[in-house]
């Protein structure tokens, strides 16, 4: 469903708001969702946490070749292709701490469920981290500086929009 309101929503801010910023929000209508992500607002919100992982483990492997494929059909694209850089970024920031984890687990699995609260701290801490280097990179990169306070409104009003959508859906 997220493609379909994806392309409303970039629809919709056609006139309103720079092309770039309707092609990024049709963009992140099509990403799938974090793993981590998933489980954490399960667990927050009290859910069936392992059936959050297989479901956000299976959204991600699809993800993997149904995003490229959405994008084409869906943006106008150019250039693209294979990159290196973007393949060691993926490994070091997703795929090492996942195997580093999987690695210990049998030394440290016992004693990580026994302090639950903490490994909850450090979860939903890592989420925050990984916005707040995203925010980051974004002011660094002069994001900010680039669209008005009333562009920035109309954003978040859509992705509000969006969310009250899915949660209605839901």
């Amino acid at each position: 469903i997220f493609p379909i309101i994806g392309l409303g929503a970039s629809w919709a801010v056609r006139g309103l708001l720079p092309p770039d910023i309707g092609v990024g929000l049709l963009y992140l209508c099509l990403l799938p969702s974090t793993v981590q992500s998933s489980i954490a607002f399960t667990a927050i919100a009290r859910g069936n946490v392992p059936a959050a992982l297989c479901s956000a483990s299976l959204s991600n492997l699809l993800g993997v070749v149904l995003t490229p494929v959405l994008v084409a059909v869906l943006l106008s694209t150019a250039g693209g292709g294979f990159s290196i850089t973007a393949i060691e970024g993926i490994a070091l920031q997703i795929l090492l701490p996942f195997v580093a984890g999987q690695a210990v687990r049998p030394w440290i699995g016992a004693w990580l469920l026994r302090h639950r609260t903490l490994t909850a701290v450090v979860d939903r801490g890592s989420i925050l981290l990984v916005v707040y280097a995203a925010f980051s990179a974004g002011v660094v990169a002069g994001v900010w500086t680039s669209l008005s306070v009333s562009d920035l409104v109309i954003v978040l009003a859509v992705d509000l929009i969006i969310l009250a959508i899915i949660i209605a859906v839901t």
